[in-house]
């Protein structure tokens, strides 16, 4: 009866599946389009009286690819258990249009098909989930690593003045604690560099961050971040001019954006040897846009188009290739938008936009 009336049962199942749309606001095509297959495996087994598991020959259909594929339509694990649950009422209301009930060895075999496919969705379900949590965990310990190189070299510079600007006796006096402190800056850069360069693959797009906003002014974050890195634009002969307008606001996350400003600062100072650095920002309309600008090599016309990506760099230059991926992360999570440009030779200028007010 149910392989004279396979399309009435898979319509049936689609009828329900559809109701549970409506009532979890759930895209249609997210839910309805991969579970026939298992309708006719149930049904070949009824008819051959199986053992009613999902066969393996199945292929990409087959649960396990199922609960892969719902994870990242982005269903949670009981949308999915609940697919499978709706063909035993699917199964149930023919039976009954047809005048039958389902009992014994058919009831056994039709539930004992789903609850294998629920089992091997679910488990294909949660091995997904936790390899997401951990790329996710990598890729945090990565980014935090990254971001903590260039306070690091800060700190690192102002030693090595402060012991240059010390006279002869002092730093005979003062040598083997700055010794000291060398020695253990040398110790954490290796392990953030270990870090960096082992931990990760990271996950596209991995969970997002959920920026804590208010409104706070700009100009302060900026130069205050400038006066940080001192050290740092010294080293490179840099001249870094502040043009942010005094009265700007913005409303974003103050921590986040201060690392957004710090790795294109960084990145400016490393292709502007004995150059000028220039940041810049204006509002319209709700958006505040900030510019970086730098008037040094700039940016390979190769690799420009894809500078925002993660592990891309300059094989030229000292780089991990995250520091513009976690400007473009953070930005994006703000709801703006990142742009480059450049002239191979002749500067870069890096932009990003943020949301001046909560209403925008």
């Amino acid at each position: 009866m149910f392989g004279q009336n396979q399309e009435e049962l898979i319509t049936e199942w689609r009828l329900h599946a559809n109701e549970l749309l409506r009532e979890r606001h759930l895209d249609k095509l997210a839910i309805t389009n991969n579970l026939p297959f298992l309708i006719a495996a149930i049904i070949r087994d009824l008819a051959v009286k199986g053992g009613g598991a999902v066969p393996a020959e199945l292929a990409n259909n087959n649960p396990l690819h199922h609960g892969v594929m719902r994870f990242r339509e982005g269903l949670d694990v009981g949308e999915v258990v609940t697919e499978y649950n709706l063909l035993r009422t699917a199964f149930s209301t023919l039976a009954e249009r047809q005048g039958f009930s389902i009992a014994g060895e058919a009831a056994r075999l039709i539930n004992h098909g789903i609850d294998e496919a629920v089992r091997q969705a679910v488990m294909a379900f949660a091995e997904q989930q936790s390899l997401l949590r951990k790329k996710q965990e990598e890729e945090h310990l990565a980014f935090i690593a990254h971001d903590l190189r260039t306070p690091l070299n800060a700190v690192s510079l102002l030693v090595d003045e402060l012991s240059e600007g010390m006279d002869q006796t002092a730093r005979a006096d003062a040598g083997e604690l700055f010794e000291i402190l060398r020695r253990n800056l040398r110790r954490v850069e290796t392990l953030i560099k270990r870090a960096v360069d082992t931990k990760v693959e990271p996950l596209v797009p991995g969970r997002p961050l959920r920026p804590e906003h208010r409104t706070f002014e700009l100009w302060p974050l900026v130069q205050r971040l400038l006066h940080d890195l001192q050290a740092v634009s010294s080293k490179h002969a840099v001249q870094v001019v502040n043009e942010v307008p005094t009265t700007l606001s913005v409303f974003a996350d103050a921590s986040l954006i201060e690392r957004v400003f710090q790795n294109l600062l960084g990145n400016a100072f490393k292709y502007s040897v004995r150059g000028r650095v220039i940041v810049s920002a204006s509002e319209e309309v709700g958006t505040v846009t900030c510019v970086v600008h730098d008037d040094g090599a700039g940016i390979p016309a190769g690799m420009l188009a894809k500078v925002f990506d993660k592990r891309v760099t300059d094989p030229t230059r000292d780089g991990t290739g995250f520091g513009l991926a976690i400007v473009k992360r953070i930005v994006e999570a703000h709801g703006g938008k990142v742009k480059a440009e450049s002239i191979h030779g002749a500067g870069a200028t890096l932009t990003f936009t943020l949301p001046s007010s909560q209403e925008a």
